[in-house]
């Protein structure tokens, strides 16, 4: 037996997988493969089987990687590929760290494995020879393995960690190639650049795509669409825009869900989003009419299955519709399928498109301003998110999270919220979906700047400098992709970043864009900003009119807690509101309750800055701000506004 035949031995070992107790009857099978008689390639898979499960049992990621990596070199590989593989496996494996209290032994396997194993990948043809001496036998073993890897790999990127489904569907993509399988290898890869961009590993996903683009079996729309994302990471947009193009317009024989998805996804990077619709729903539709063929045809357990186990399943379809219609401000829809989604992937046991959609719906619920729900949704998001590595939901929960800090008039708290998401620095963060967060960041800074006194700026402009960097980001896509959604955003954003008295023309043009655009819910949202910034320039009749608007079209797309905030800003800008009662304090942080008390007992601001130990001009701060949440326009207003809420203040009644 050659070195690499014994070094699965010695590693279970070294990794003291023998003498743990949980394992000792999976261990003696890791033994007996590896040492019984006829040991060849077609026995190596089993080991590989058993190992994995060996490391599952003692629940040791270090113990899951040897035991991939120790598969590989006694593969049969025969391809300039599998010499790749060993090598980067070479470099893997020396990256593992040493086993406290067997560190010694544990470095000095490794560099006899590494060195046997790179003297193998070095020798010319040893791959071919190993092949050719296993006959025809190991072909089948080797297409067997691949398609268990497949198998395998799915069923993780729907119910486990997204970088283990990655590793074994990439591993199954190059068995099933030395077996000459290109429409599973195809699968393969397209699910593992599924799992890289669940993730958020950019480098997996740029390496994923491009053993995509060499792989004869991958559908055009698919190909087209990875190697312009792959672009666009490599900061060639104009290739980028044109392979995207291709890809948002699929040729008439590729219609299969796959290329429908794919191609929906390109269509909603350039900022066609009723494009992207139409493929979604032509997606869905496909699998649908497949799944409902099969269960006429067959009888079926309760859910039936998906129509295709390596596809994309329903679950994930209507994901990636809800998916399309958040980014459309379509939330109503997005909701809707978002539940129906979430209620097939848990029926399915599909965890991880489960998290997708609760992360939908948390979104939905922040647009809606409905606090519990959003932050049950998002949390269960998160909780699937972290355990299995998925960025995806993980960033749409908590970027929902900051949406629902906008919405309540919290920009200090959504700031730090949403600049790990936009930055990367911490926490969920996605190299692609980061830009659909960069406008919410940009909104929050300018909002938490304007709120706050002048002298204390200065702990935000470290954020306003990252905005502006951020936005640069933007604007360069925008321009780059002819989106114009994207423009007329970086236009809203560059307004509200814009210096005292330059606004007014950013304003201007995004309002004109977006009216052509057709999204009602950014429409609105440019409206408000346009409005509180008419207000506090002194500008109140302008200031209304953009007001009423922007609370139209909020209650028009079922956004409450904007519309309200649309209407607060209405009555400080001077329109009474027939009947309308002040609102209740809960919307009010302690400091400004404290505020409005003092003043409400009768103290001047200058003497409720003494009583507090703050500046007067932050006392006028906070009390703009009350008056606002409050939806009032005097003091008297605010002690009966206290009154109503079962305080009993009256000015002049000072206490102590």
């Amino acid at each position: 037996m050659t070195w690499a035949g014994w070094a699965p031995v010695r590693m279970a070992g070294a990794c003291g997988i023998a003498s743990n107790p949980r394992v000792s009857c999976a261990s003696s099978a890791v033994y007996r493969p590896a040492l019984g008689p006829g040991h060849n390639s077609s026995g190596q898979p089993l080991f590989r089987g058993t190992a994995i499960r060996v490391a599952d049992a003692q629940g040791s990621p270090r113990l899951l990687l040897a035991s991939n990596l120790l598969a590989i070199p006694v593969l049969p590989i025969p391809s300039p590929a599998g010499v790749r593989t060993r090598r980067s496996n070479v470099r893997a494996h020396r990256a593992v760290p040493p086993r406290t209290g067997k560190s010694a032994h544990w470095r000095r396997l490794h560099r006899r494995w590494a060195r046997a194993l790179t003297r193998d990948a070095d020798r010319p043809g040893r791959g071919e020879s190993t092949h050719d001496q296993a006959g025809p036998a190991s072909g089948s073993a080797q297409l067997a393995a691949g398609q268990a890897e497949l198998t395998r790999g799915v069923r993780a990127l729907r119910e486990g960690s997204a970088l283990d489904a990655r590793e074994a569907l990439l591993l199954a993509a190059t068995l099933l190639h030395g077996a000459g399988r290109a429409d599973e290898e195809a699968t393969a890869l397209i699910r593992a650049a599924e799992a890289s961009w669940s993730a958020g590993d950019r480098t997996g996903y740029l390496a994923t795509a491009q053993r995509l683009g060499t792989c004869t079996g991958v559908p055009g729309t698919v190909r087209d669409y990875h190697r312009g994302v792959a672009a666009a990471l490599h900061g060639d947009g104009a290739r980028s825009v044109a392979l995207l193009r291709a890809a948002a317009r699929p040729a008439p024989g590729d219609d299969g869900p796959d290329a429908l998805v794919h191609a929906s996804r390109a269509a909603l990077a350039l900022g066609e989003p009723a494009d992207a619709r139409d493929l979604s729903a032509c997606a869905l539709a496909r699998v649908e009419a497949h799944r409902t063929s099969r269960i006429s045809t067959e009888p079926q357990p309760t859910p039936p299955p998906d129509p295709s186990p390596s596809g994309p399943s329903l679950p994930e379809v209507l994901g990636h519709l809800a998916l399309v219609e958040v980014a459309a401000d379509d939330h109503p829809r997005a909701a809707a399928h978002a539940r129906r989604g979430l209620h097939l992937a848990v029926a399915r046991g599909q965890h991880n498109s489960a998290a997708l959609h609760q992360s939908v719906l948390a979104m939905t619920a922040a647009i809606r301003g409905d606090t519990a729900a959003c932050r049950s949704r998002a949390q269960a998001a998160l909780t699937t998110g972290r355990a299995h590595g998925l960025m995806v939901p993980a960033l749409l929960a908590t970027w929902s999270l900051g949406l629902l800090d906008l919405a309540h008039h919290a920009p200090r708290e959504a700031v730090e919220r949403l600049r790990p998401l936009v930055l990367g620095s911490a926490g969920p963060r996605h190299f692609a979906w980061r830009l659909r967060v960069i406008p919410w960041f940009v909104e929050a800074v300018a909002l938490a700047y304007a709120d706050i006194p002048a002298p204390e700026r200065e702990r935000l402009h470290r954020a306003l400098h990252q905005a502006r960097a951020a936005l640069r980001t933007l604007e360069g896509w925008a321009q780059t992709s002819g989106d114009h959604q994207a423009r007329a955003t970086a236009l809203h954003c560059r307004a509200l970043l814009a210096t005292r008295g330059t606004a007014d023309p950013h304003f201007d043009q995004a309002l004109a864009v977006m009216e052509r655009t057709g999204s009602g819910f950014a429409l609105a949202r440019t409206k408000l900003s346009y409005g509180m910034y008419l207000r506090r320039h002194r500008r109140p009749n302008e200031a209304r009119d953009h007001l009423r608007g922007a609370r139209l079209l909020f209650e028009s797309c079922g956004a409450e807690v904007w519309a309200e905030r649309a209407g607060d800003e209405l009555r400080a800008a001077g329109q009474a509101q027939p009947g309308a009662r002040p609102r209740p304090l809960t919307g009010l942080t302690p400091q400004q309750l404290r505020v409005a008390r003092h003043v409400a007992e009768g103290h001047t601001n200058r003497e409720v800055a003494t009583m507090l130990t703050i500046s007067h001009r932050t006392v006028d701060h906070h009390l703009r701000n009350v008056f606002a949440a409050l939806g009032i326009r005097s003091r008297v207003e605010l002690v009966h506004a206290l009154a109503s809420d079962g305080e009993n203040w009256s000015l002049g009644a000072r206490q102590g």
